[in-house]
Order: structure tokens, then C-alpha cells, then sequence
């Protein structure tokens, strides 16, 4: 804060400086006198011995504070730009101070012999706006959404991964993608909603969910952008548990029978 605060002065003193000592009017004393203006461009005025430089002198002093000003507008620009690289690099523990949620999404879950339950992912669009679009356009049930792919991947007491548009075995053909806008969420609560990242760093249309509060293995490489809802009449984060428990198949861990997705689509906050 102190650091921001002495950025946002800087230019400030420089231009109250400039027009603080700029010689255009000062009290006269032969020092002064000596320093600061030649014989050709003094002038002598009234009885109190005040000095005025001539109209060369004045317009240096102006091209000098309009020089100053230039400056100053650049230092505010960077100062600026310096304060919005802080708030993008802010670190975020919802265990502590979860974000706003900005929009509401509802997964239709079915598997087993379970009916069909609700899933309502609510999304964090201040700080992820791009990814919370694409997420919000992949539940519109439009020509390319989640309705009837699987939640093809659990890993118990860790995460179940879904969203792989085009293919049931998590490689998706999709070229919708959850374009992350930074990696600044922590991974400290169970039930945040992150994008899947490739073994080459590429994103596309898969996340996972945690099942977990400690999951610190997935801060920095992957992004949180949204969170499982506890709201009635839903299923919450016990639909979640009861999914990291089916059986699965080796190596992939891939659910025997299928987790779908039946449906989806955006809510109201």
C-alpha cells in the first residue's frame, strides 16, 4: 500500500517542484541574481527589488514545466499499470475469503441406480471473466455444450474430471476451450471447479472438481474458477463423494458405468 501510494505522489512532487523553483518570479539577492539570470535578461521592477526574467527565460520555465508534465502523465500511466500487475498477482485462499460468485451453473447428473441429480457450480467472473464466459456458453445447451458427455475420470478422495466434449475416454475433439485469465485461486477448498491442463500446457473443454480442501499439488498449474454450491434442493458436494466412489477401471480410472451428464444449463443469481 505505502509502495502504490508514494507511486501515485511521485509526479505530483515533480510538477510542484518545477513550479516551485522555477525562476519566473523570485525575490531578487545578488546571489540569486548571478545564478540564475544574465545581464540581458533582467529586468529591475518596482521599488522591492523584485526580478522578472524577459519573455525567453519565462517561456524556457513553461517548456520546463510543460516537460515535467509530460513526465508525470508517463510516471501515473506506469504507476497505474505497475498497481494493476499487484492485483493481478494477488493470491487467493477461499478457505479464507471465498470470491464473489457472478453466475450460476446447473450439471443433471446420472449413474447407477441413483435418479438423476443436480449439480449447481457457481462461477467467480470478476476475477475469471474469460474463463467464466466459456463455461457459461458450454452450459447454454447450445450446438456445443455439456449435455450428454460423462464424467470420464475419478480419482477417490482426490478429483472427478468431466467435460470431455467428443470423446467418452477424457481426449476431447472439442475446440471449445476454458481460456484461463490467471492462476491466482488457491486449491484449499473442496468442491472448487478447474480447468483441465494438458501434458503441453494446452486447456480445452474439461475440468475437475476437488473432492479435497488440500490440494495444493494443483496451485499454480491449474485454474480454479468456480465452486460446487451447498443450495436446496440440490445434490451439492454429496453428489460429488458419491461419484469419487464408483468403481473404475484401470489405468485411466475410468467410471465401469457411465457418470452423464443429461443436462445443463445457466441459472440466476
Amino acid at each position: 500500500m505505502m509502495r502504490s501510494t508514494l507511486l501515485l505522489l511521485l509526479p505530483v512532487l515533480c510538477i510542484y517542484g518545477v513550479v516551485g523553483f522555477s525562476p519566473v518570479r523570485q525575490r531578487s539577492n545578488n546571489n540569486f541574481i548571478q545564478l540564475y539570470a544574465s545581464p540581458s535578461t533582467k529586468l529591475l521592477a518596482h521599488e522591492n527589488n523584485d526580478v522578472q526574467l524577459d519573455r525567453r527565460s519565462f517561456a524556457k520555465s513553461i517548456a520546463s514545466i510543460s516537460t515535467a508534465a509530460s513526465a508525470s502523465v508517463a510516471l501515473i500511466s506506469n504507476s497505474q499499470a505497475a498497481l494493476a500487475d499487484d492485483d493481478e498477482g494477488i493470491i487467493i485462499d477461499p478457505s479464507v475469503d471465498l470470491p464473489k460468485v457472478t453466475n450460476k451453473v446447473y450439471l443433471d447428473v446420472k449413474f447407477g441406480n441413483y435418479k438423476t441429480k443436480r449439480m449447481v457450480i457457481g462461477l467467480f467472473g470478476d476475477i475469471m471473466p474469460k474463463t467464466t464466459e466459456n463455461f457459461l456458453s458450454l452450459c447454454s445447451n447450445g450446438n456445443v455444450s455439456y449435455a450428454g458427455t460423462t464424467f470420464y475420470r475419478v480419482i477417490s478422495d482426490m478429483t472427478i474430471q468431466g467435460g470431455a466434449i467428443g470423446s467418452s475416454s477424457g481426449k476431447t475433439s472439442s475446440s471449445a476451450i476454458l481460456q484461463p485469465d490467471n492462476f491466482n485461486i488457491k486449491h484449499t477448498k473442496a468442491g472448487l471447479v478447474s480447468a483441465v491442463r494438458n501434458k503441453d500446457g494446452s486447456i480445452d473443454s474439461r475440468f475437475f472438481i476437488q473432492t479435497k480442501d488440500d490440494a495444493g499439488w494443483a496451485d499454480e498449474r491449474y485454474a480454479a474458477f468456480g465452486i460446487v454450491l451447498e443450495e436446496e434442493g440440490t445434490a451439492g458436494m454429496d453428489l460429488v463423494k458419491k461419484i469419487s466412489k464408483v468403481d473404475v477401471k484401470a489405468p485411466q480410472n475410468n467410471p465401469k458405468d457411465p457418470v452423464m451428464i443429461v443436462g445443463c444449463g445457466v441459472l440466476e443469481v
